[in-house]
């Protein structure tokens, strides 16, 4: 009986939260431009911190460096449907920056640090 009233309560929490927030295609114009233009600088950040981690030269014809133009596709084909998942464009904008900020500090850090 009494797992039927947990199981009853976690029921009635998760429909709570579902009614908090509805996905809705409202603000799609900057959420869109929030995965364009901090989603990318985000991507490229990431690949740069990847690639310095791994050590890959810029020699364009090596499997590393293929494998890294690569990744920055799939990443950024990831980063474009998550922005839908924000709540509004300004939230979009806001976490994309800030993650892309973090991400491109680190890049530069590591970047000291190799050499």
């Amino acid at each position: 009986m009494a797992s039927v009233s947990i199981c009853c309560c976690f029921a009635e929490t998760t429909v709570g939260i579902m009614r908090k927030y509805t996905y809705t295609s409202q603000n799609w114009f900057a959420k869109v431009t929030a995965a364009v233009v901090p989603g990318n600088i985000l991507t490229f950040g990431l690949v740069g911190v990847i690639g310095v981690l791994s050590h890959v030269d810029s020699d364009p014809r090596t499997a590393s460096a293929q494998f890294l133009t690569w990744l920055t596709v799939l990443l950024w084909c990831i980063i474009l449907p998550t922005c839908f998942l924000f709540s509004n464009g300004r939230r979009a904008w806001n976490y994309l920056s800030i993650s892309a900020l973090c991400v491109w500090g680190l890049f530069f850090v590591l970047r000291g640090l190799q050499a």
